[in-house]
Formats: structure tokens, C-alpha cells, sequence
């Protein structure tokens, strides 16, 4: 990605689409694959590479080229889906109505286009815009039903979430029981039940305190707020989650029942704050974009002095009656606008470029830096993101350069200062020796990262064992970076499989050891080896093997000998797999590197002779939709097509674009075209919007899967009964819970 502005990509992009066919398809496919593992970063790893503007561009050139070339438009790009977080270690349910995101935007020129559009459909001279804070955490939804908490999600894919109300109950600022006199904070009928929305974050104060902590177990520090927050809400042990002290800003009410909600946004935030629920106390009025805009300068003067992350502003027309009327598209609402503050920008000495090499052999730079202030911390490194990128900007040791931190993620360098370059500035030649092991490194052609082949490699050895003990693989607590460091440099282990074979005898004697922390590790590991199929395959290491992926192969292949003797030509045909993916996993099971690990896991355990088998995405096996092949026609007014299609799909149902004798159903929006016509002259059942929306949710209320062991039953009943119980055993203050 460019440092350009977005609407600078686009005007420079506009010539490139003159190319080939051909090599703008390849272009399509490598954005939309690129944005993807950007995705899964950010929504499943909070882990984040890019900027939000840099990945903004990324998806603005994919819109660009999709516009010019609409035979290449796909239902299933990222330009036509949310991105989601949902883990399948919990229970998926779905949203009381999609939890979308509002569209971002980098300029205040784009700020004045949105509030001519706004009044443009509405038809009116002056709308009242409210403006407020956009909290850099995750979302999530809090219902409540007779002013007790009843469920927490998060934002998942925008239709369901994972449920997280245990780790939501351990919140000091959220009630399980509403104070008495609750039902006063609604002006009209108040809601027997209604849904709350808002951002968890992570203060500062407390975010310092947890990383000063882990520093001091020898754990590796969270890169930033945000991240830690996204972690703590997945984790499996609520008592982690109320140890870390998250907080949470609410922002929206939304009644589940026929009870009307407030009239306002400013109604809306009252309410909640009459409800004794966190509201950001920034909120301020504005008619029109030139006070919208004096909002804008107030709240960038103020975000260095709060002691949460921000990154921009949430514009909203303040008339929540006015929103249906404005709509939404597929991926957000029209109402809304985020905007994008500039990331803080800094000018130091680049003093050196060391290599960096991962656990798969990638030799990155990285830019020493002299340290500068930034963003609210300290900067002496900045990424410089591959060696192509570096020549690119044309980096030099000595010069001084540009560098950013938007959104509190790794610091990168913008630009190089030319006109400060000394005569005595080096160029950083691209590696032709590992900078650890001295092996020759290669570089595949077509591909922009060089390597180290050389598997022994200790950087990759340690890389390697970072893998293996992280939250998605074995999930190893206590086993820190600095441990591992120090672990592989005494010899103690060499690779995963020693880990098992650790003794309290062993490590006690080590630095920073006692025969407590010690005895912790070991039994930690020990626990790993009944870690799900799909984070064992996972915590292999497996090129281009992520989570998702690592949960189709762990459906199709029941154990670790079954997926090492896998065909490539089998592999190419699962879902989340496809030809380049199925091509490395063969490639890494052929290597007698591999077999020998496979053995010598083998050999402590890890692996069971039959694995437990990850449950198949939520299906019904006798409603209307499973073994059905549908055609989706016209304009959905409560849905956008790609949603009604995937809603389908886990419903067992087919979605295809033409009627045909095969066709079970068409569904009918507005503006349906030719396919009712076709299919009236086939027989083809069709049906209207109205009755397809009430067979799905129908449908979704019976076929939401089981979780964990709290939520076996999906009884209502028999599942409170379980939370209440479960409550008062991992949550002593929230002992009392009837519901």
C-alpha cells in the first residue's frame, strides 16, 4: 500500500485499468486474498500489520477495480462482507439485527459530502448531526431481559456472535441486575427486553499495569490496548478477564420487543446513562458539515489527554427516526459516518537496519530508530515491511525519516526526509546469508520475501515454539518469549515435543524459576495434549494454515496420520483450502524435517489416535432450507444478498445465480426481474421477502449449535440455570444471579 491518500490511489489507480484483462483478474485475486489474511489478523489474532488507512486502501483499489470489471464481482469478496472474529470455541447466536460498521473516511471534505447526501435524500436545508468519540476497542451487545443480564456477543460476522456473557458478567460497569426503577429511564412503554451496544476498551493506566506485569513474568508485552482487549473477551477463563479490569462505553439501545426506543441519539445516551450504564461524556450537537467540523478540531485537541484509545469521530444523525429512511448497504449504515483522525507523524534518525527472521524463514528489516515520541510512547523501531518496500522509499542508514503509529499498532516509516539525507547514508543490501545461521537465503520467484531454508535455524526454532504456545495453538499460559529464548539457548528443549519431557527438577534451577512457577509450566503443558484437533493442527506451523483453515482440515481428517498422507488434489477441494494452500501443506509434510517432528510428538503424546472432531458450522438436518438450492432475485429491503446467502448456507441450504429444473425456490425481493418469470413456467415455488425472513429466523431460533459444557442444553431455561450456577463458582460477587 501507498502512503497516498485513498482518493489519490483512485485518480493515479484509474489508468491501471486500461491493463489486461488478465492481469487485472490476477490483481483481484491477490487484493482479495491479501485482504483476508489482513482480516483474519485483525478479527481473530488481534494482531493487526496495517494501518486502518493502508487497509482502507487495499479494499478501495479492490471496490475500483470491481466497479471497472463487474464479471469479476463475487458474492464472497471482502468488499461485500464484514469481516468477522467469530471463534468456534464458543457458542454462535445470532444478532437481535446486523451489527454493521459505519464507512470510514480520511477527509473533511468527504465529511461535507456526507451531509449533503443526508440532506439531499432526506430532502431538507439542515439535519442535527451528533458527534462523538470512535473508542478504538471491540464491540460488543449486552441484553437484558426484566433488568437482568441475559447474554453478551461480540460483533462476530455482523448477523451472530460468540457468546462471551461470562466474561461480559465480570465487568465492574456492567450490572447483572439493573438498579430498581430502571424501566423509568425509557420515556414511552419500557422494553421487557432490549439489546445495548458498545465499544470494550482497555485504559491506558490499566493497559501500562499489564504489560509491566507480564514484562516481569518473562511474558511478552500486548502490542497495544486495543489488541489486549480483543484477546481478553476470547479467553476461555472469566476470572483472566475480570483480573484485567476492561471497561466499556455504551452507545445504543435497541428494544427487542414492540416497545418504541428513544427518539434520538441524545434521547438514546440519556437513557443509558439513566440506567446507571457507561456513556463517553463527549457527545456533542452540530447542524451541518461546517459544525460537524468544529467538533472534529475540539476532539483532536482533546485525545491526548484521555486515557483511552481513540481514533477518529463517530458522526450520526441525532434522529433515529429519520435512519430507516436513509438505509444501509451491505456493509453499512447511511446514517453514519466514522471519521479518521491523521495518525501522528514524528521525523528521527534511522541509526541502523537489523534482520528480523520469522518462523517460517522470512528475513524482514526492520529500522532502528533513535527514539522519538509518538502517539503517547516511546518509538525506537519501526517496520519497514519487506525489501521491495525498502527500495522503493529508497530507506538509508542515516537518514531521517517519517514515521507514523496510526492506531497504536507496530510504527512504520512513512517517507525519507531527502532534503536532511547526509553524503555518508548506506543502502541496506538485500540479504544474501541468514543473519542468524549464515545459510544462503532464497527468493522463489514472483514472491517479495526472502528466506532462510535452513530449518535448523535457531530463529526460526524459536519462532517456531512462539507458534506452538500461543492462544489459537496449545495455549500455553506462563510460557513467555523471553523463555523460550533462554530455554533454547541452555538446551534445555530444541523443539515442541521437548516441552513435554520438562521436569519441575529441570526448570527450577533456571533463572527466575521456583519449584511454584515451575510445577505451573509443567502442568500447563501437560494440559495442551487435550487441546482440540483443530489448534493442534494449527500449532504445527503449517505455511498458510490459519485457524479457519486448520478447522476444515481438522473435520475432514480425523487424526494427525490421516492429514499427513493426504492427497493435494483432496485438499484443493475443501472449503477455506483451495490450490495454492493445498500445495504447502503437501509441501510440508513432505519434508523429513516434518516427519521427524510428527514422530517425535508422537512420542510424548500430543497426538491422540483419534482427535475430537470439530463440530460441522450450524445446519438444521430437516427444516426448509437444508438439501434446497435456492435463486436470490430483486432488492431484499431488510437484507443485503450476500448476508441472505451465507444465512442460507448454514442453514444446509445452496445459493445459485440462474433458475433452472434444479432450483427448489426463487426468493422474491423488489424489482425481481425474469427469474420469477422463468421459474413460474418451471413450477418453481416462489416466495416473497416477508415469508423468507420468517422461515429463517424461524429456523436460526432452533439450529444455534452447542458450546462449551455450560451451554449443552438449548433450553432456555435449563442454559440460565447452568450460567447462574456457573456464576457463582468462577464469580463470588455475582453469586445471587437468578436468570
Amino acid at each position: 500500500p501507498s502512503d497516498e491518500t485513498p482518493s489519490t490511489v483512485a485518480a493515479a489507480g484509474s489508468d491501471a485499468l486500461t491493463q489486461d484483462f488478465e492481469s487485472i483478474h490476477a490483481e483481484v485475486v491477490r487484493l482479495r486474498a491479501e485482504i483476508a489474511r489482513h482480516d483474519d489478523l485483525y478479527y481473530k489474532h488481534a494482531a493487526p500489520e496495517l494501518t486502518d488507512r493502508m487497509y482502507d486502501e487495499l479494499v478501495l483499489r479492490l471496490r475500483e477495480l470491481e466497479a471497472a470489471h463487474p464479471e469479476l464481482v463475487d458474492a464472497e469478496s471482502p468488499t461485500a462482507k464484514v469481516g468477522s472474529d467469530r471463534d468456534e470455541r464458543f457458542r454462535s447466536v445470532p444478532h437481535s439485527r446486523p451489527m454493521i460498521s459505519l464507512q470510514n473516511s480520511y477527509d473533511p471534505a468527504e465529511v461535507a459530502a456526507f451531509d449533503a447526501r443526508v440532506r439531499k435524500v432526506l430532502g431538507v436545508d439542515e439535519v442535527l448531526y451528533t458527534v462523538e468519540p470512535k473508542i478504538d476497542g471491540v464491540a460488543v451487545a449486552v441484553r437484558y431481559v426484566d433488568g437482568v443480564l441475559d447474554l453478551g456477543l461480540t460483533r462476530g460476522d455482523g448477523t451472530k456472535g460468540d457468546d462471551i456473557t461470562a466474561n461480559v458478567a465480570t465487568f465492574a460497569e456492567i450490572p447483572t441486575e439493573l438498579p430498581a426503577g430502571w424501566s423509568r429511564a425509557f420515556a414511552g412503554k419500557p422494553p421487557a427486553a432490549f439489546e445495548i451496544r458498545g465499544e470494550a476498551y482497555l485504559a491506558y493506566p490499566r493497559f501500562r499495569e499489564i504489560n509491566a506485569a507480564r514484562e516481569r513474568s518473562g511474558l511478552e508485552p500486548f502490542a497495544n490496548p486495543r489488541n489486549a482487549t480483543a484477546g481478553t473477551l476470547k479467553t476461555l477463563d472469566p476470572a483472566v478477564v475480570e483480573a484485567r479490569g476492561l471497561s466499556v462505553f455504551f452507545y445504543q439501545i435497541i428494544p427487542l420487543d414492540d416497545a418504541s426506543g428513544p427518539a434520538t441519539h441524545r434521547d438514546e445516551m440519556a437513557a443509558l446513562k439513566a440506567l446507571g450504564l457507561p456513556v463517553n461524556p463527549f457527545l456533542r450537537q452540530a447542524a451541518g458539515a461546517d459544525a460537524i467540523a468544529s467538533h472534529l478540531q475540539e476532539l483532536d485537541r482533546l485525545r491526548d489527554g484521555l486515557d483511552y484509545q481513540i481514533d477518529g469521530a463517530v458522526i450520526k444523525v441525532d434522529d433515529i427516526t429519520l435512519h430507516s429512511r436513509l438505509g444501509a448497504t451491505a456493509k453499512a449504515p447511511r446514517w453514519g459516518l466514522a471519521y479518521k483522525f491523521a495518525a501522528e507523524e514524528a521525523a528521527t534518525v534511522l541509526e541502523a537496519i537489523t534482520l528480523q527472521v520469522g518462523r517460517t524463514g522470512v528475513i524482514t528489516p526492520v529500522a532502528e530508530l533513535s527514539p522519538v515520541s509518538l502517539a503517547g510512547s516511546t518509538v525506537s523501531r519501526a517496520t519497514l515491511h519487506n525489501w521491495d518496500e525498502l527500495e522503493r522509499k529508497d530507506v538509508r542508514v542515516g537518514d531521517t525519516v517519517i514515521v507514523a503509529k496510526g492506531g497504536d499498532i507496530i510504527p512504520k516509516v512513512l517517507r525519507v526526509d531527502l532534503e536532511l539525507r547526509p553524503a555518508a547514508a548506506v543502502s541496506q543490501p538485500v540479504p544474501e546469508v541468514c543473519p542468524v545461521c549464515g545459510a544462503h537465503t532464497v527468493r522463489p520467484e514472483g514472491e517479495v520475501a526472502v528466506r532462510c531454508p535452513n530449518r535448523a535455524c535457531p530463529a526460526q526454532a524459536a519462532g517456531r515454539l512462539r507458534h506452538f504456545v500461543s492462544r489459537d495453538a496449545c495455549d500455553i499460559e506462563g510460557l513467555g518469549g523471553k523463555h523460550i529464548d533462554m530455554f533454547l539457548e541452555l538446551g534445555v528443549v530444541t523443539g515442541p515435543a521437548d516441552l513435554f519431557r520438562l521436569a519441575v527438577a529441570d526448570l527450577e534451577p533456571l533463572p527466575g524459576w521456583g519449584e511454584k512457577s515451575a510445577a505451573s509450566l509443567v502442568a500447563a503443558v501437560g494440559r495442551c495434549r487435550n487441546r482440540p484437533w483443530a489448534n493442534k493442527i494449527f500449532a504445527l506451523g503449517i505455511p498458510n494454515v490459519g485457524i479457519t483453515t486448520a478447522t476444515t482440515l481438522a473435520r475432514k481428517y480425523h487424526n494427525h496420520s490421516e492429514l499427513a498422507n493426504s492427497s493435494e488434489k483432496e485438499l484443493e477441494l475443501l472449503p477455506d483450502v483451495g490450490p495454492v494452500v493445498a500445495k504447502t501443506v503437501r509441501l510440508y509434510f513432505d519434508t523429513p524435517e516434518t516427519a521427524d517432528q510428527l514422530a517425535d510428538l508422537m512420542s510424548v503424546g500430543f497426538f491422540l489416535p483419534q482427535e475430537e472432531i470439530p463440530p460441522e458450522p450450524p445446519r438444521s438436518g430437516d427444516g426448509y432450507f437444508a438439501g434446497r438450492t435456492f435463486v436470490l432475485t430483486g432488492t431484499l429491503a431488510g437484507m443485503a444478498r450476500p448476508e441472505a446467502r451465507r444465512r442460507i448456507e448454514a442453514l444446509g441450504g445452496k445459493v445459485t445465480g440462474s433458475v433452472s429444473k434444479q432450483t427448489d425456490a426463487v426468493i422474491a425481493g423488489e424489482d425481481p426481474g425474469g427469474k420469477v418469470d422463468k421459474a413460474t413456467a418451471l413450477g418453481v415455488e416462489i416466495i416473497d421477502e416477508t415469508d423468507f425472513f420468517s422461515r429463517l429466523e424461524a429456523e436460526e431460533q432452533v439450529c444455534m449449535p452447542a458450546g462449551d459444557s455450560i451451554w449443552r442444553s438449548t433450553c432456555r431455561e435449563a442454559a440460565a440455570w447452568s450460567w447462574s450456577m456457573y456464576l457463582s463458582k468462577i464469580c463470588p460477587r455475582r453469586a445471587g444471579l437468578t436468570r
